[in-house]
């Protein structure tokens, strides 16, 4: 992953939408972080599934919050590296440790800050200090690594299948 892509930044919790959501919105809102990340959708399916697993919490009254869309962006981030039971295993651990903003948050700062960076590198992160951290908090910065890593090797395959179809 190089600077010289589009920057990858996701949202704090404070710039999620405070509003009641349908799924529709909900879905055009994750997807528009996720979809330039990861290059694929969340669909209906795919959130309904996540309700019924409990890995993301069920709505109310067919209405989604800000809770709602920050699982959605870490979980449809994770699906890539992790199953879904391991996914909801570690949240049930982050979140029995921070409150959901807290969590969402730590994992943004972790994400956002390692994805500016020019080359992936294990790395210490300035904000937060992985040495007085939780181990849910350390867990968090291998997931966004682990995210990374598997960026930067999709990256590097797709530009080596890009540079061998024009051979």
């Amino acid at each position: 992953m190089s600077n010289e892509q589009t920057a990858i930044r996701l949202p704090l919790w404070a710039e999620l939408p405070h509003l009641s959501l349908h799924l529709d919105q909900l879905l055009d809102i994750t997807n528009m972080y996720l979809e330039p990340i990861i290059g694929d959708a969340i669909t209906k399916t795919m959130m309904h599934n996540y309700f019924k697993a409990g890995i993301i919490i069920p709505p109310v009254k067919k209405r989604y919050s800000q809770k709602h869309v920050a699982g959605a962006i870490v979980v449809g981030l994770l699906k890539n590296v992790f199953t879904l039971d391991e996914i909801k295993q570690a949240l049930v651990w982050i979140l029995s440790d921070a409150n959901a903003q807290q969590g969402y948050d730590n994992f943004v700062k972790m994400f956002n800050e390692q994805a500016a960076k020019p080359q992936l590198e294990p790395a210490s992160v300035n904000s937060i200090d992985l040495g007085q951290a939780s181990q849910s908090t350390v867990l968090q910065y291998e997931a966004v690594q682990s995210i990374l890593y598997w960026l930067a090797a999709k990256n590097r395959l797709a530009a080596a299948m890009k540079a061998k179809s024009k051979a």
